[in-house]
């Protein structure tokens, strides 16, 4: 069950910390590379992934609310 949840907090994390690396890393960077996040999201995926994932909820919970109160006023 423990390996379960590991490998898919494990592969989520690598998904967004590889979207996040093509967003943010222009083509021609200073060499630098993803290995140190890498290293530890092997060892932090089963705290960072559900994080992650309520601080998303939490934002777009937010923008929504925003959005509905700024449709009211209009």
């Amino acid at each position: 069950m423990f390996w379960t949840y590991y490998i898919i907090c494990f592969v989520y994390c690598i998904v967004m910390s590889f979207r996040k690396w093509n967003r943010e890393v222009q083509a021609g960077g200073l060499g630098i590379t993803p290995g140190l996040d890498t290293l530890g999201i092997v060892i932090m995926a089963p705290v960072l992934a559900p994080v992650d994932i309520a601080l998303t909820w939490i934002r777009i919970y937010k923008e929504a609310e925003e959005a509905r109160r700024n449709q009211t006023k209009m």
